[in-house]
């Protein structure tokens, strides 16, 4: 596939240096030879009228939750079919959820309010539905039922979930489901029966009556008009006094063979100021909750000093995650089987004493084999802790408390309660600091062939795709400008084997249907880029493009070979001496193995005499070499640079002979300060130039072929001294420039004047 692609107006900002730095020299060709960042693609995409939050798939259809609005695309090319109105609704003290208040509209506390989409689920055990639930009506859901001829349509049955009980104990709520403030709800069949687990975050806004409660497990009832917890055991709440001083922002939640797991960003205790993410996990057949434990999570980064210490930066701030397969080679780096769950996921450093992030991400692989060995190992050690913002501390369960659970299985005792651990699973940035200029904000994965792929998004609104690996650098394959709006966490991978496999991308009112086979080959501007993408987007060289095999019907179409090339060379001369530091700006210099930069094999000729390469200043798209003496004057000398695969030309040097043909003026003052003017030719070749007079440094102004301007120095005694040109290795002198006794002021007169018109007469000795 070829994306057509145009470059971006303006000029954007790159998102982290990715390219070996080169002293501010060869700039342009740097970029000339990077991915160009700046390509804007003909996506498939769609946009609502009110801001998106969450998106699923089913048959052939997407579903979109946005505020006030459910939308129905195909999944094609994202044509909406189908819309839904949720809000804005109109709301009263006195009115119930799924209660028509429009008779209330001029009572006082009647509020419209709009109503966001906390929560959209697909259920197709009892039959083909979608459950969407809303910030409004005390978080209550509606189902909307598919019909089997027509997946489209989200209007013809839509069922309210709300129906409210005399023997309810007082203050219960089953049916309100999500907080305004965040919430995560995963549906699970369990047993026959469709359980939701639903983390939420809550406030003091949130009073007794509402019955919201911070972690829970609800059954779906089977007349599908509400749920009903199992038992009293089936809920935890943070306690009143916590609600407002300790927030948990639930970020994700999955299920993972036997057990349920939400991730959460919170406090390292009630009274620290500083966050931390956390890992929450529970049986799923515990209605109980009594298996609930958590610990937690830092996703870290590691300097190794100086003295064998080391530094450590802990990304503490969770931003997205995702749970998918590892592909072979990152299985084997991080220990795990193709089979296994890894939960990925990117993090941030937070602001201090926050939980807001900081332009700085990294990237962590969890095996959730090794999340649950990690709970089984801790389980008897002295790190426990009482969770004491859902307990107190003065709770019975805070004292003389001993482990009777067996953490490994699901076997659950009415008596056991629920623990917090202290110490932290951690897990190396995948990236090795390579996202520390950046906040990334989304994360999905996929396999091809052996390789993993991770799809990225930034707070900046740019999209990537990069191999995930342990071992080298990685550097994104796909990284574009996708919209001026932050890449949602909410993130969709579908049919990832096959050749039309795609994701979807949320970006404010915005999604965006995403190829996972890359997006074309033509912003791999170098070949050594264009040859280092994945197989699987099938990039090669044609002359001097990046292109798919198909785009290139004549010529050579390569993928293993990649010929020097030469952009820029400063300077153009060089005097007959020699000496001159050369720099040549291109790319492709370096001979590459196993994506390798390597410089052994790469020469620099000037005509047939080499230039002797300066190994520890070169880089792949810098060249340094000092060029030795010629007898003669040569102009428009080739230079070649081979690099073991093939050679590049370049004929603009010359060998000049620099020489002075007069100065001007001959002499002056011995305090100096004099501007001294030097005419001759090819002043300005060669890398650096050194006029002396009288062995000290007349201090250059500017610089031309033909002109060079100093300040002469000060001198103790009035004299003639030679003037010494020195450009590199080459020696020049002539002339000598004269000192004289300075200038002497006797008396100035008149001593005063008008103010418009001033006349004074110098009396010199």
């Amino acid at each position: 596939m070829r994306a057509p692609a145009v470059l971006a107006p303006g000029i954007l900002v790159l998102l982290f240096t990715l390219v070996q730095k080169s002293c501010g020299e060869c700039k342009e060709a740097l970029v000339k030879s990077e991915m160009n960042v700046n390509m804007k693609y003909q996506l498939p995409n769609f946009t609502a009228e009110t801001p998106i939050q969450n998106v699923v798939l089913h048959k052939h259809h997407i579903y979109l939750g946005a505020v006030n609005y459910i939308y129905v695309l195909n999944d094609k090319d994202l044509q909406k079919v189908a819309e839904y109105k949720t809000g804005p609704v109109l709301e009263h003290p006195d009115c119930s959820p799924c209660q028509d208040c429009s008779h209330k509209a001029n009572l006082s506390g009647a509020v419209w309010k709009d109503n966001i989409n906390m929560a959209l689920l697909i259920d197709v055990y009892y039959d083909d539905q979608l459950i969407s639930c809303g910030s409004v009506q005390r978080g209550t859901c509606q189902r909307h039922v598919l019909p089997r001829s027509n997946t489209a349509d989200i209007q013809s049955e839509v069922h309210c979930m709300y129906s409210p009980q005399a023997d309810e104990e007082p203050g219960q709520c089953p049916d309100c489901v999500v907080s305004a403030l965040g919430t995560k709800v995963l549906l699970s069949e369990k047993t026959r029966f469709i359980n939701f687990f639903v983390g939420n975050t809550i406030n003091s806004s949130y009073h007794p009556d509402h019955s919201l409660h911070s972690i829970s497990v609800r059954r779906l009832k089977e007349t599908q008009d509400g749920f009903k917890f199992l038992t009293d055991q089936s809920y935890i709440d943070v306690l009143p006094e916590f609600r407002d001083s300790y927030p948990i922002k639930y970020v994700h939640a999955f299920e993972s063979n036997h057990f349920i797991y939400f991730l959460t960003v919170q406090r390292e205790t009630l009274d620290a100021q500083t966050f931390h993410t956390r890992v929450i996990r529970f049986c799923s057949v515990d209605s109980g909750l009594h298996s609930y434990m958590e610990m937690p999570l830092e996703c870290i980064l590691t300097e190794k000093r100086r003295k064998r210490s080391t530094r450590e930066e802990v990304f503490n701030i969770l931003q997205a995650a995702y749970v998918g397969k590892p592909g072979a080679h990152l299985a084997k780096q991080i220990g795990a089987n193709l089979n296994d769950d890894i939960l990925y996921g990117v993090f941030a450093r937070s602001q201090p004493d926050s939980a807001e992030p900081m332009n700085r991400s990294a990237v962590c692989a969890f095996p959730i084999k090794y999340v649950n060995e990690f709970f089984n190992k801790i389980v008897n050690k002295n790190n426990v802790r009482c969770l004491q913002h859902f307990y107190g501390p003065n709770h019975e369960h805070c004292f003389n408390r001993t482990l009777l659970r067996n953490s490994s299985g699901c076997e659950v005792r009415s008596d056991e309660y629920r623990t917090e651990f202290t110490t932290a699973l951690q897990r190396v940035d995948l990236f090795m600091g390579q996202f520390n200029q950046v906040l990334l904000t989304s994360i999905s994965t996929f396999i091809k062939g052996d390789l993993t792929i991770a799809n990225l998004g930034t707070s900046e609104g740019r999209f990537m795709q990069v191999v995930v690996s342990r071992s080298g650098s990685s550097t994104p394959h796909v990284n574009f400008r996708l919209d001026s709006h932050p890449v949602s966490p909410e993130a969709i991978v579908e049919h990832p084997l096959n050749q039309n496999g795609y994701t979807l991308v949320v970006t404010g009112k915005k999604i965006t249907k995403i190829p996972l086979n890359g997006l074309g080959c033509e912003h791999f501007q170098s070949c050594s880029q264009c040859l280092s993408a994945p197989p699987f987007v099938q990039c090669g060289w044609c002359h001097d493009k990046c292109v798919q095999l198909e785009e290139c019907p004549t010529g050579t179409w390569t993928q293993e070979i990649c010929l020097p090339t030469i952009y820029e060379v400063f300077p153009t001369s060089a005097p007959l001496e020699g000496g001159t530091m050369l720099t040549i700006c291109g790319w492709d210099f370096g001979f590459r193995r196993n994506n390798k930069f390597d410089l052994k094999k790469t020469k620099v000729l000037l005509g047939n005499e080499s230039c002797t390469l300066t190994l520890s200043e070169s880089t792949t798209n810098m060249l340094k070499c000092t060029v030795g003496p010629a007898v003669n004057e040569h102009f428009n000398i080739s230079i070649i640079i081979a690099n073991g695969r093939g050679t590049a030309q370049y004929s603009k040097f010359s060998y000049v002979d620099p020489i002075i043909t007069s100065i001007s003026p001959s002499y002056g003052p011995k305090t100096g300060g004099t501007l001294l003017t030097l005419n001759g030719k090819y002043l300005n070749s060669g890398n650096s130039r050194h006029i002396s007079i009288g062995g000290k440094t007349c201090t250059l102004k500017s610089v031309s072929d033909s002109i060079l301007e100093c300040y002469t120095p000060a001198q103790t005694t009035p004299t003639e001294f030679p003037i010494k040109l020195k450009i590199d290795l080459a020696n020049r002198e002539m002339n000598s420039f004269s000192y004289q006794e300075d200038p002497i002021v006797h008396a100035i007169h008149p001593t005063k004047s008008f103010i418009r018109h001033v006349n004074i007469a110098l009396i010199q000795r």
